[in-house]
């Protein structure tokens, strides 16, 4: 069987990979991570599953696999960022599989209903605490008998240990010099669920404060970084009685909600591809007690044009720009003639460059060691 996940057809741009004796050869630009491939080698060994679950996957090659081997089973990827589900969703139809489930949602929402559940954890991705999120989910999940198998890169003792402490064991299933898969299984109900969340007070000089819910997976947990301050420093302080708000990558909603605490704002819409953002954004929002506001679940900006006055983006850092730009676009296109964008980052200097060469105009504000640049439509 022959599974693409890439658009490439250059030979030279693409890596080959094959798996359980050639069974399926895989095509993609970098090759699979580690802690798909280890489970790729697990899913032969199954024994009649009937409903299997992944979590923390980027690809959907196993979902694709697992299908092929045990095609009785009800076979879901779950991802909390709609990036990822709609990238799964793209190679599973690429590869012309259409019983296989791809969903985006903040929390894992059926309890005691699946018999096999398989989450990866790569060398910095999930922090600790989502991972200890994630780990507690599962048992919830799982049917009483039900295996959990963690598949890491690299050999974590602490995730050894939280396994331990929640299932109250695990045996090493696999082991390489790049990565381990340890097995658990779901002997009795948790004692005690753990509840995640922090809240806490976001205070701006001379400004009005504001309450914050915060949960594994959203940036930052358990605290505002210096960049979001840095934004609402500058944001809030601009904001002007009228004004219609577009808050993008709005993690916990700070930036959004700080505004409109402190200003009379006509319009208030908030939108990041990650549904715990969304999922926490809201809360928030009743939180403060803001009654008319939109929270948009999207990977692709809106499609709205010139419909707000003030535009605020904290993009990530790690994408080569490519989010800052889809960030920076949105601005353009949304804002009405006159409309002010804020766009944060750590290094400023392309950002700036890219701003003033779409705006026209472009100002650069130091503020608590980041840059927020600002730009007139």
């Amino acid at each position: 069987m022959l599974i693409y996940i890439t658009d490439q057809d250059n030979e030279n741009l693409v890596k080959e990979e094959s798996f359980l004796d050639n069974r399926y050869k895989v095509i993609s630009r970098s090759g699979l991570n580690v802690t798909e491939i280890q489970i790729i080698k697990i899913l032969k060994d199954l024994t009649r599953p009937k409903k299997i679950l992944f979590l923390e996957n980027r690809t959907g090659v196993c979902g694709i696999i697992a299908k092929d081997l045990h095609p009785e089973a009800e076979v879901t990827f779950h991802c909390m960022d709609l990036y990822y589900a709609n990238k799964i969703k793209r190679n599973l139809l690429k590869n012309k599989v259409s019983s296989v489930i791809a969903c985006c949602k903040p929390y894992i929402e059926q309890k005691d209903n699946f018999d096999v559940i398989f989450l990866q954890l790569s060398k910095g991705g999930a922090t600790k605490d989502l991972a200890l999120d994630l780990i507690q989910q599962i048992h919830r999940a799982l049917q009483m008998g039900g295996k959990c198998f963690l598949s890491l890169e690299g050999n974590d003792p602490w995730i050894h240990n939280q396994v331990k402490n929640i299932f109250g064991g695990f045996s090493v299933y696999s082991q390489s010099k790049t990565g381990c898969c340890i097995l658990s299984k779901k002997k009795e109900k948790l004692k005690r669920v753990r509840n995640f969340q922090a809240e806490f007070t976001m205070t701006l000089f001379k400004k009005k404060p504001i309450q914050l819910l915060t949960i594994p997976g959203v940036f930052s947990h358990r605290e505002i970084d210096e960049g979001a301050l840095a934004l609402a420093e500058v944001a809030v302080g601009d904001a002007q009685k009228g004004d219609a708000v577009l808050d993008m990558g709005c993690g916990c909603g700070a930036i959004g909600i700080s505004i409109a605490v402190n200003q009379e704002v006509s319009r208030l819409c908030f939108i990041d591809s990650n549904s715990l953002a969304v999922y926490i954004t809201e809360k928030n929002c009743q939180l403060n007690g803001l009654e008319r506001y939109d929270v948009v679940l999207s990977d692709s900006g809106i499609e709205e044009e010139h419909g707000f006055t003030l535009f605020t983006g904290n993009p990530p850092y790690f994408t080569h720009y490519k989010i800052s730009e889809l960030f920076i676009n949105t601005a353009y296109k949304t804002l009405k003639p006159g409309g002010r964008a804020y766009i944060v980052a750590k290094t400023a200097t392309w950002h700036y460059k890219f701003m003033k060469n779409l705006f026209g105009n472009a100002e650069l504000i130091n503020r608590r060691g980041y840059g927020i640049i600002k730009s007139v439509k």
